[in-house]
């Protein structure tokens, strides 16, 4: 029985239970073992096993069990990861058997992806060591999922990630793309019209929404039409849409849905946020509201004379030089005071900072003649004067 005030993970699993799922890459089941449950970050601790074949119905169907040991360059040793600790519904649970390890995994991962492992693993093994061109796989950047042809379709496609398109039409979406198991939206404060029609994608089983907006609560996804679905991830959608989400498929959890819903967004604050290039910021785990404020304070006051030296003229090449490495080592003093003696930007965050830098740069109004790739060359130069920010 677990500690009181512990939850338990929505469907049933346990250390030393046996999981299987039927995997698209190999075309059979594969399966996997739970490790360990920890009720307090809601994670599982997931070991591949060595094994494919036809549907088991307990874990005696798989013969001796192996763990997966992985020989792949970029990964080696047990394929052992934590997961969310919500069982999909495409899995089955074949019981308790003694455990292969009890060495915790220093890996974190979100899905399952039974069986991807060891597909890779195989191949690898098959000297076919060069990634495959997945011919299942779309990949659309901007507005090309508008631009595609009214009657176009693709059903050979599983898995389409629409990457910073301005507007997404969910109708075309689904008259384009049928049959995707896999819909990542990953917007930049995007629209999304006819949000209501990805209920017709009957075959989905996972849905990444990020950015995107233009929803309402009439656009909530139907667990009784989306009966494949298993995992969604909401990060950064209108509130209405997430508060609608959130009731409808939150009691899906005890039939294998994993829900993950963040940064539900007001009308106010996207009208407030269109030029703010730290909006993904606000809200984010690990950074406080007052460092958040902080670091827009410390944005404003070092990019200023940042914009101001782009629009005064200059015939003297060195002397422009001279007048934006001092900017630069200003913009990383400004975000060291912003990390403080008890929060340290990550790695993420500066690297965001400088690609925010960098659009302003390349973007922003700018004096006749201005070498704009100088100019940021010579900013990082002071930035990294700066050293350790």
């Amino acid at each position: 029985m677990p500690a009181r005030g512990l939850q338990t993970p929505p469907r049933q699993i346990a250390p030393g239970d046996v999981v299987a799922a039927f995997s698209e890459e190999l075309g059979e089941w594969s399966a996997a073992q739970i490790i360990s449950v920890e009720p307090h970050r809601k994670e599982a601790d997931v070991l591949a096993l060595d094994w494919s074949g036809p549907e088991p119905h307990n874990f005696a169907d798989l013969g001796e069990l192996k763990p997966l040991r992985l020989t792949l360059p970029g990964g080696r040793g047990l394929a052992q990861c934590h997961r969310e600790w919500v069982l999909p519904r495409s899995h089955k649970n074949l019981g308790p058997a003694p455990l292969l390890t009890t060495t915790p995994s220093q890996q974190w991962t979100m899905g399952w992806h039974t069986g991807l492992d060891l597909y890779l693993q195989r191949r690898w093994l098959a000297g076919q060591h060069q990634d495959p061109e997945d011919e299942h796989v779309a990949v659309l950047v901007g507005d090309a999922v508008q631009a595609l042809p009214p009657d176009a379709c693709f059903l050979d496609i599983r898995a389409l990630f629409v990457q910073d398109a301005a507007t997404i039409d969910g109708a075309l979406v689904v008259s384009a793309y049928p049959n995707v198991t896999h819909l990542n939206l990953w917007g930049n404060l995007s629209r999304m019209s006819n949000a209501s029609a990805l209920n017709e994608l009957t075959r989905l089983r996972r849905l990444d929404i990020h950015e995107v907006f233009g929803m309402t609560s009439q656009d909530c996804l139907d667990p009784k039409q989306l009966t494949q679905l298993e995992y969604i991830a909401l990060d950064g959608v209108p509130v209405e849409y997430a508060t609608a989400m959130r009731r409808a498929w939150t009691p899906e959890a005890k039939q294998g849905v994993y829900l993950q819903v963040r940064k539900a967004r007001k009308p106010e604050w996207v009208k407030e946020n269109l030029n703010n290039p730290l909006r993904e910021w606000d809200g984010r785990e690990g950074i406080s509201p007052r460092t958040y404020q902080r670091a827009l304070a410390a944005w404003t006051q070092s990019t200023r004379p940042i914009l101001k030296a782009l629009l005064t003229p200059s015939s003297n090449a060195d002397q422009n030089e001279l007048d934006l490495r001092p900017l630069g080592r200003h913009f990383a003093q400004a975000f060291a005071t912003v990390s403080g003696p008890t929060y340290r930007l990550e790695t993420q965050e500066l690297g965001e900072l400088l690609e925010a830098l960098n659009q302003m740069v390349m973007t922003a109004p700018a004096a006749s003649g201005t070498d704009r790739a100088q100019a940021m060359r010579t900013l990082l130069e002071g930035i990294n004067e700066q050293g350790d920010w």
